[in-house]
């Protein structure tokens, strides 16, 4: 994957957007599309954020969940030459006590997971991620890329935001941002006047009108199967037990991404993706979403291995 780094700041930035995974690069490329000027920084040294694409031991960790329609439609609206692997027999399996059926009712968040899945983005999430960025590179003139490149502050007045600092450059004048990181950092980085609270609660819940999505916290697991395991290419729905029995019973929901694509690791070799839901109590007590993990990774080994 072949990363630009930009040679140097530019005096004034058009359009900002903070964190180069899937988010950041999408809104890259919408924004390129409509002729604006873009700038992508990145904290760290590659692209794809929580899913950043990595070679290991004949493994393509990074491939992914891919549950709906949304790829191709993104492919399709930003011209992007992604190769869709069609799936045979694919649909949505639960793990009962009776064993793998369909599943007849799933909690509102989970319903699109539900969904018939027939086809495969080539790569997986890593794969789609380096075609958008390599749509935002051939914008040449409109597009520069920074990696290792963190804002360490956003100064806003009156509700507009000013200028940021990025990297070691300090007060660089910027027409809009947009935040596609991490939330921690952008609770950090925003400093101005008496419109923007102070750190702590009150900042946290004046953020939060802006949002856009509401977000569900979970953990991104990924394993390297050694040995073949399985021939599911349905994706798979395992009933996780939250801290007591009156919560809302929720599923560890994921795939053998590899059966998918097989060129995400060797032959006889296997590489499963799985998305762990937490509640919010949760994903704030490191201790507990460690707990979360254990037991996630207890119930694939009883159930694969």
């Amino acid at each position: 994957m072949s990363l630009t780094k930009s040679p140097s700041f530019p005096e004034k930035i058009e359009s900002l957007v903070v964190g180069a995974g899937l988010a950041g690069l999408l809104t890259s490329a919408f924004l390129l599309k409509q002729g604006k000027h873009v700038v992508l920084a990145e904290t760290t040294d590659k692209i794809g954020g929580r899913y950043s694409p990595e070679m290991r031991q004949g493994f393509q960790f990074g491939a992914g969940l891919t549950f709906s329609a949304v790829w191709k439609q993104l492919a399709e609206q930003l011209a992007l030459p992604v190769e869709f692997l069609d799936l045979q027999n694919a649909g949505a399996l639960l793990h009962t006590t009776r064993g793998w059926q369909a599943p007849e009712h799933l909690p509102d968040w989970e319903n699109h997971l539900a969904a018939a899945s027939t086809f495969y983005p080539h790569g997986g999430y890593a794969g789609f991620c380096e075609r958008v960025l390599n749509f935002c590179q051939s914008y040449q003139d409109k597009f520069q890329l920074f990696t290792n490149c963190p804002v360490s502050a956003i100064d806003a007045q009156e509700g507009s935001v000013r200028s940021v600092a990025l990297g070691t450059k300090e007060n660089i004048p910027v027409g809009e941002v947009y935040w596609a990181g991490s939330f921690k950092p952008l609770l950090e980085t925003l400093r101005g006047d008496a419109t923007i609270p102070e750190h702590g609660a009150p900042r946290v819940s004046w953020l939060r009108k802006f949002s856009k999505t509401t977000s569900n916290p979970g953990v991104i697991m990924e394993f390297a199967h050694k040995g073949k395991t399985t021939d599911f290419t349905e994706t798979l729905f395992m009933p996780f037990q939250a801290q007591n029995e009156k919560e809302e019973r929720r599923y560890l929901a994921g795939a053998f991404v590899s059966n998918r694509d097989h060129s995400l690791c060797e032959r006889n070799k296997q590489v499963s993706s799985w998305i762990l839901p937490l509640t919010e109590n949760e994903w704030n007590d490191n201790h507990d979403t460690m707990k979360k993990i254990r037991a996630a990774r207890r119930l694939l080994e009883k159930a694969f291995v």
